[in-house]
């Protein structure tokens, strides 16, 4: 069963908010598509391996997909971790493209002409074995014996073994393969090493000490808050801004009248800004009239929030 679900990371959800607030030709525009473009391809690996997680039966594996840890003054992530009485399962996912050479301190990836280098993925899921093993002996709570996988979700990418690697020969392996790799190691682990009672206490620790990871997307890419355009994008032609007439939005440029547009406004500001607003900063952002009119969108939204009045301040939900 899958204790955390997986879902589109913060980050990219950040960038692309910026990208739509932010002038056609602005300079750092083909930067932030690179950064889109990275994040993205990720996130569809992911969702490949999240594919081939949900065809494992319902009460073999707690699953937990993306889950961030703190560890010391710093975090440690893992794409997908797998909890059962015989056997705890890490897996580190990469959606590379073109060939890749892995050799023991890195991943080579050639495509046409070019290479870039990465760490070797077998590598980060060991060092995260090690500091999950870590994170459990702090909280004095055992768990089965823990292996780990280094996936590649990407059908049409070539794996070069370096030879002698024998490690990397048994431990990384395509996407469509995961659910063999997986059998092969529950028949290596075919007794319960622990119950029920301690993989309930691993869940709510990781579950609690979970900390999504949320960029300050401005600073990333060295855009000031006045390059950032506000007010509301309309869903049908992208134009910023449309115009708020009693309670709806009006497209100047395609005529499109919504009464819900606002909603990925007020998230933009959460995403790009702050995760926090006041009643004048959403009139300020959305291009709004009067105080009670933004009075009434953001009750719409049930925000949460803190003090009254002119004092009140409103959340990002979480």
């Amino acid at each position: 069963m899958f204790d955390l679900e997986l879902y589109k990371p913060i980050p990219l959800e950040q960038t692309e908010a910026l990208i739509r607030r932010i002038t056609q030709y602005h300079p750092k525009r083909p930067n932030i598509e690179i950064e889109i473009k990275k994040l993205y391809s990720g996130y569809q690996g992911e969702k490949k391996l999240r594919y081939f997680l949900g065809l494992i039966p319902d009460k073999k594996y707690h699953i937990f997909h993306g889950l961030r840890l703190p560890i010391g003054n710093t975090y440690f992530q893992i794409d997908a971790l797998l909890l059962s009485p015989k056997l705890t399962l890490i897996i580190e996912s990469k959606n590379y493209a073109g060939t890749l050479i892995i050799e023991k301190d890195q991943l080579i990836q050639e495509v046409n002409e070019s290479k870039e280098v990465y760490d070797n993925p077998l590598e980060q899921a060991i060092c995260h074995k090690i500091l999950l093993q870590y994170l459990l002996e702090k909280y004095q709570l055992p768990a089965a014996p823990i292996e780990v996988l280094a996936v590649m979700t990407r059908s049409s990418s070539v794996i070069k073994i370096v030879p002698g690697y024998h490690e990397a020969e048994k431990k990384i392996v395509k996407v469509g393969n995961l659910l063999r790799k997986i059998e092969e190691l529950e028949n290596r682990y075919t007794a319960e090493r622990i119950d029920q009672k301690p993989i309930g206490k691993i869940k709510r620790l990781v579950l609690s000490k979970h900390t999504p990871l949320k960029i300050d997307v401005l600073r990333k890419f060295d855009i000031g808050i006045k390059e950032i355009i506000p007010g509301v994008c309309c869903p049908r032609c992208l134009h910023i801004p449309m115009q708020y007439r009693r309670q709806k939005w009006y497209c100047p440029v395609c005529e499109l009248l919504s009464q819900d547009a606002y909603i990925e406004a007020i998230n933009d500001h959460f995403l790009i800004i702050k995760n926090s607003l006041t009643n004048r900063e959403l009139r300020e952002f959305l291009h709004i009239p009067s105080s009670r009119q933004a009075t009434y969108l953001l009750n719409q939204k049930k925000l949460p929030s803190t003090g009254s009045n002119k004092g009140r301040i409103y959340y990002q939900p979480n």
